[in-house]
């Protein structure tokens, strides 16, 4: 998908009405399914964060958007591949804002040049303990990343059109300290595994282009 093409699908994004869980799910574990049922209204503590889709045109005119691949260290989503963003503030004056600072402080896109188009259904993340709030942004230009190596071990970029591919959704087995599946619906963009709750975001954000397109 051409990035100026993109552009004229924002007035229209910006009216769409969410679809949360019904697009979120089809992405989602089966133990991670279970737990959304159980808790779609959270009444106990969270933490917050805020992620960024921020769709920027690349070398050849083409929409895409940035995905990180966390360092490795001692925290539950170690090593991972997911949107940049991160823990919400109390000097932050929104979520909208935690997002865009965050995602200039991981990887240098200027917190100026990102257009708001819209926020996205929030996530809750139970490993974590985490209710992530997803907003979508436009960048009008190529972006030179930054990487901070402390909290990134490298960015890489994906194209909308992979996005919409369904020859990118794969099932792969995910073991770690706290999952043990099988079956696990992922994204896979070239070589780089995208599941969890960064794969329910971009599945909501890929079901609402693809209603965009089909009309």
């Amino acid at each position: 998908m051409e990035f100026s093409y993109f552009k004229q699908l924002i007035p229209k994004l910006k009216e769409i009405i969410l679809p949360g869980l019904k697009a979120q799910l089809p992405m989602a574990s089966v133990k991670r399914n279970q737990v959304i049922k159980h808790k779609i209204k959270l009444t106990f503590r969270t933490n917050k964060a805020s992620v960024l889709i921020c769709v920027y045109k690349n070398n050849l005119g083409k929409a895409c958007f940035a995905l990180i691949e966390r360092s490795e260290d001692n925290s539950v989503h170690s090593g991972q591949v997911c949107l940049p963003g991160g823990k919400i503030e109390k000097s932050d004056g929104s979520n909208w804002f935690t997002a865009i600072r965050e995602t200039n402080e991981e990887i240098g896109l200027n917190v100026n040049k990102s257009n708001f188009v819209k926020e996205l259904s929030s996530i809750y993340i139970p490993p974590s303990n985490f209710l992530v709030y997803p907003y979508l942004a436009s960048y009008d230009i190529t972006p030179s990343f930054k990487i901070n190596n402390r909290e990134v071990k490298k960015v890489f970029g994906v194209s909308l059109s992979s996005l919409l591919d369904e020859k990118s959704v794969v099932s792969v087995d995910i073991t770690n300290h706290y999952m043990n599946e099988k079956v696990v619906p992922a994204y896979k963009f070239d070589q780089q595994i995208v599941w969890g709750a960064t794969a329910m975001i971009l599945s909501e954000f890929k079901f609402l282009l693809k209603q965009l397109l089909n009309n």
